[in-house]
């Protein structure tokens, strides 16, 4: 699994360097475009099987429906009351006219917990829009609303997959709101901007490298003494400019980018600040995806045949994703929908010094990883604190 996990952090960066830019806050969900994606590979055959397979990465198809299997069935189905509070829903919706091919149904539902239902999307497909986005809206803790727009359902849906992935997690050493305080956030055009800065004196889990440094903010697992389970990483260039440049030399290099991601010791701080933020983004990602190399799923043919229970050409009409990504002094709220409609005919480690500064008031990456496969959950960067 661990060539899937490295495959998934390329990707990441992948989307990081074709959806940002120094002037653009992002949030996104390597993980539930993942699902979406090896949902997808699930009901493929020929040519669009071979392409997503290769999108995903080298490991190949069977490691990274395994890698899907595992977070469903691992620390995705921990249930209420963990902590953090992480969970994971697939919901497969066809057309009332058709049925899902029986290998199909089944590996959705025992793989990866799926649930199916039929909709009426020829007869009404703004009631089964509306059933629709509630169901991501319930499965995001609210986070998500109305992903569809209105008329984005029509008579020509087969079938709409969809992933929804919810995280709340509080910081396993919190800030004290009263030490928050507002600072300027410099901005890659020369101005600045006023937002509050979280701040410790605690020890952290700071790398330095070469141009940039990475702090490791764990959150709670709820476990006296036991380890934390999910971190929050943050890359800061040196460079107030250099966020670009930092996402494109992580990207030439993904073995050593998930290395960097994981500070090996907690150092005393000097100057520790974070700023608190919120960051969203909502994509139709159709043409993101082909921009990357994914083509074939959008074109009409039969290679969708294995998925349900049609004898007609079947196409990828539409991808859409939304992600939130909230930090404050207790901790992260984050929640990501990503959907495809499937539609008939076309469509290292760094010297550790004495005493180190973090201060992230200037553009940066961050990540959502699961600790102990590496497994990129969330995935961002904030280049305006107050956008």
């Amino acid at each position: 699994m661990a060539g899937a996990v490295r495959d998934l952090a390329a990707l990441s960066m992948r989307f990081l360097v074709h959806l940002g830019s120094n002037q653009t806050n992002l949030a996104f969900s390597p993980l539930s475009f993942h699902y979406v994606l090896v949902l997808l590979a699930a009901g493929a055959t020929g040519d669009t099987l071979n392409q997503i397979v290769s999108f995903l990465g080298p490991s190949g198809g069977v490691a990274h429906a395994s890698l899907a299997s595992h977070a469903a069935s691992g620390f995705l189905a921990r249930g209420n009351g963990s902590e953090p509070d992480v969970r994971s829903a697939v919901g497969v919706w066809m057309d009332s006219s058709l049925q899902l091919r029986p290998d199909f149904a089944d590996n959705v539902v025992s793989q990866f917990n799926a649930t199916a239902q039929a909709m009426p999307f020829q007869e009404k497909p703004d009631e089964a829009r509306v059933e629709i986005n509630r169901w991501f809206e319930d499965k995001t803790g609210g986070l998500i609303k109305d992903l569809m727009q209105d008329s984005h359902l029509h008579s020509d849906i087969a079938l709409v997959i969809g992933n929804a992935l919810y995280m709340r997690g509080s910081w396993l050493r919190p800030f004290d709101p009263k030490d928050t305080e507002d600072g300027d956030f410099f901005l890659t055009d020369g101005s600045s901007v006023r937002v509050p800065f979280m701040t410790s004196e605690k020890r952290q889990r700071i790398s330095s490298h070469p141009g940039f440094k990475v702090v490791q903010l764990p959150y709670d697992s709820g476990r006296v003494g036991g380890r934390h389970s999910f971190s929050m990483h943050i890359y800061l260039p040196d460079e107030r400019d250099g966020l670009q440049a930092l996402i494109r030399e992580l990207s030439s290099d993904t073995a050593r980018f998930l290395n960097r991601g994981a500070p090996a010791l907690a150092v005393e701080v000097g100057d520790f600040k974070i700023p608190k933020f919120k960051v969203s983004r909502k994509v139709e990602a159709s043409d993101l995806l082909r921009d990357m190399g994914l083509e074939r799923p959008f074109c009409a043919s039969h290679d969708f045949r294995e998925m349900v229970d049609y004898s007609g050409h079947l196409a990828v009409g539409s991808v859409l994703h939304e992600c939130v990504v909230e930090v404050d002094e207790d901790g992260t709220m984050a929640a990501a929908a990503t959907e495809a409609q499937m539609m008939t005919g076309c469509s290292m480690r760094g010297e550790e010094p004495v005493r180190v500064d973090f201060v992230a008031d200037h553009p940066f990456l961050f990540l959502i990883r699961e600790d102990k496969s590496g497994i990129v959950l969330f995935a961002g960067q904030v280049a305006n604190p107050v956008l």
